[in-house]
C-alpha cells in the first residue's frame, strides 16, 4: 500500500480525525498480526468486536485507529478516526485506494470453482501481464478490501474472486473492484440457509453481470441453466463456455486419470493436474478470459499444464498404503457430487472409499441433501464413511441402497478405527465443510502408512 496520512484516510471515509495526524504504512483488522505503522480498523463482527483490542493494536505500534465510538480522551500514542460504521470505512478506504490505479479488473463468482478459476486465469494472464489477485480465499466483505490495499501501479490486470452469503454483497464488492470482465462459474445450492433457494442464489451471483460496463465482457457457463437465466441482466458482450455446441469455448475428448484431466478446446490439447469435469469447466472459463485479453490458446495450455492444484482441493496424496483424494477445504451439494464423481472416474487397486462429512449453511434442505449425497456416494464408492451430526443422513442415504456404510459422530471416533476400516490399496476421498477440519482425517490416514 502506498503511504497515506491519517488525515487523508479520514477524508476518504468521511470520518472525524483526532488532533494527531501521521502516516499509515498499511491496513489491519487483526490486532494479533498488526505491524508497526499500520492503521487498525476496529471491525464489529457477529462474533467479535475489534474495539476490545484497540490497546493491543496500539501497543504493537499502530499509527492510527478507526473506531465507531467516542474519540475524546483517547491516548496520544495513535491518531483516531471516528466513523459511524467501521466496516463501511474499511470498504470506502479500499475503494479510495483502488481508484488510484487503472488496472483492468476481472471479477469471478459462482457457487463453486472461484478460487481455482482465479488461479488458472492469473496463471494464463501472467504470460503477458503483471497480474494482481486476491490472496488465498480473501473474497468476502473483509477479504476483498484487504486484498485491494495490496494493489499497486505495477499491476496491469487484477483477478478477483468474489464471495457472498447474502443478496447485495456481490454488488457491493463490484463497486469496490470495478470489474470490466465478469466470470460466473456456476449456480448451485450453497448458502441456502441465507438465500433460501437456488433461484435466489442465481440472483445473487447475477449481480456481477449487472455490474459490468457496456463495453465489458461476461464469461458464463453455457451448460448451467441457472447461470444462463441471469444473462439478460448484463449490458456487456457475453461469451459461453461448456460442452454444448452453442458454447464459444467447448471442451471435447475429455478423459481422466490420477495424474489429471485431458481435453481439447478449439483443436488445442490440454492436460491439467486438476481432477474432474468441474475443473474442465474451470479451465474453460480461464481460457476464455485469457483469449479475450490476447493470450494465445497454445500459451494457455502451457500455463495450465504447469499449474499445481490448490491444497485440499482434490489434491492427490499417495502414501505407502493408500491414495488419498484430499478435498477437505469445503463442501456443498454441487462440490460434493463433483468430488464423488472424481472418485468414481478413477481406477483403484482395491476399493473406492468415500469419507464424507457435514455440509453447512443449507438451512431447511440440509437433511434431504445429506441423504441424497449418501445415496449418490453409494453409487460410486465401495464403502461410504459418514462423519458428524449431519453425517447420519449421509449414512441413511447410502444404507438405503444396501451399500456398505458406517457413521461416526466426530473425527476422533473415526480416526480411532481407521486402521481397521481401510485396506491397503484403497482410493480414499475425504470431504466436508471447512469447519469440520477433515484435514485431521487426512493426516491420520497418512500416519497409517
Amino acid at each position: 500500500m502506498e503511504s497515506m496520512s491519517l488525515s487523508e484516510a479520514a477524508r476518504a471515509v468521511g470520518g472525524e480525525l483526532s488532533d494527531r495526524d501521521g502516516l499509515i504504512g498499511g491496513i489491519s483488522i487483526d490486532s494479533r498480526t498488526i505491524k508497526s505503522g499500520e492503521l487498525f480498523i476496529a471491525i464489529k463482527g457477529p462474533n467479535f468486536d475489534g474495539h476490545e483490542f484497540i490497546s493491543q493494536a496500539i501497543n504493537k505500534g499502530a499509527s492510527g485507529v478507526i473506531i465507531s465510538g467516542n474519540i475524546s480522551g483517547k491516548t496520544a500514542a495513535a491518531g483516531f478516526i471516528k466513523v459511524s460504521d467501521t466496516l463501511r470505512a474499511l470498504k470506502e478506504l479500499a475503494y479510495y485506494h483502488r481508484k488510484k490505479f487503472n488496472s483492468k479488473m476481472i471479477g469471478i463468482t459462482g457457487t463453486n470453482g472461484k478460487t481455482t478459476v482465479k488461479e488458472m486465469t492469473a496463471a494464463i494472464l501472467s504470460a503477458r501481464y503483471n497480474v494482481f489477485k486476491n490472496y488465498g480465499n480473501l473474497n468476502n466483505q473483509y477479504g476483498i478490501p484487504l486484498s485491494l490495499f495490496k494493489l499497486s501501479g505495477e499491476h496491469q490486470i487484477g483477478v478477483m474472486e468474489l464471495g457472498m452469503s447474502a443478496l447485495g454483497e456481490i454488488a457491493d464488492l463490484c463497486r469496490l473492484v470495478g470489474p470490466e470482465i465478469g466470470i460466473v462459474t456456476n449456480v448451485g445450492e450453497g448458502h441456502t440457509q441465507y438465500l433460501k433457494d437456488i433461484r435466489t442464489v442465481g440472483n445473487a451471483k447475477g449481480e456481477l453481470l449487472e455490474a459490468l460496463p457496456d463495453d465489458g465482457l461476461a464469461v458464463i457457463n453455457g451448460d448451467d441453466v441457472n447461470v444462463m437465466a441471469q444473462i439478460g441482466r448484463t449490458r456487456a458482450k457475453s461469451i459461453k463456455f461448456g460442452t454444448n455446441d452453442e458454447c464459444h469455448y467447448k471442451a471435447e475428448q475429455i478423459s481422466y486419470s490420477q495424474e489429471g484431466t485431458s481435453f481439447k478446446v478449439k483443436g488445442q490439447q490440454f492436460m491439467i493436474k486438476h481432477l474432474g469435469l468441474h475443473n474442465v469447466y474451470n479451465s474453460l472459463a480461464a481460457i476464455a478470459a485469457g483469449d479475450a485479453l490476447g493470450v494465445d490458446i497454445e500459451v494457455a495450455a502451457e500455463k495450465l499444464a504447469g499449474l499445481e492444484p490448490t491444497p485440499m482441493r482434490l489434491e492427490i496424496i499417495k502414501t505407502g498404503k493408500f491414495t488419498i483424494i484430499n478435498d477437505a477445504y469445503n463442501a456443498n451439494p454441487p462440490s460434493m457430487r463433483a468430488a464423488i464423481k472424481v472418485l468414481g472416474s478413477l481406477n483403484a487397486s482395491r476399493r473406492k472409499v468415500a469419507i464424507l462429512g457435514d455440509m453447512l449453511e443449507l438451512g431447511d434442505i440440509e437433511k434431504l441433501r445429506h441423504h441424497d449425497i449418501g445415496a449418490f456416494a453409494a453409487e460410486h464408492a465401495d464403502l461410504v464413511v459418514a462423519v458428524g451430526p449431519l453425517g447420519s443422513h449421509i449414512h441413511q442415504g447410502a444404507s438405503s441402497l444396501k451399500k456398505n456404510s458406517r457413521h461416526y459422530q466426530d473425527n476422533a471416533s473415526l480416526i480411532a478405527e481407521l486402521d481397521a476400516i481401510l485396506k491397503k490399496g484403497d482410493l480414499v476421498l475425504v470431504k466436508a465443510s471447512r469447519s469440520r477440519h477433515f484435514e485431521e482425517i487426512v493426516n491420520a490416514i497418512k500416519g497409517l502408512s
